[in-house]
């Protein structure tokens, strides 16, 4: 009777320790994919308020938006890497 109890404790202890290993893996494995999607989002976020833009990304948007046409924007693109 009393190896019945201590082979039960010694299976208890296993299976906890390999709960907590297979949370502490979840948890890596979650964390390893989460940057993963987020760089690869193709959500745009507006800019933040008050942040400075350098005029790369205000012609960059302008280009994207439609507002210049390749040409105009290739124009400009090099009259900036010029200044």
């Amino acid at each position: 009777m009393w190896g019945y109890g201590y082979n039960m404790m010694g299976w208890g202890l296993l299976a906890g320790v390999i709960v907590v290993a297979l949370v502490i893996v979840a948890v890596f494995g979650v964390l390893r994919l989460l940057p993963t999607r987020l760089n690869h989002s193709s959500i745009s976020l507006p800019p933040v308020a008050g942040a400075v833009q350098t005029p790369r990304q205000i012609l960059d948007e302008r280009y994207a938006k439609g507002d210049l046409t390749t040409e105009e924007y290739l124009e400009r693109v090099k009259h900036l890497g010029s200044a």
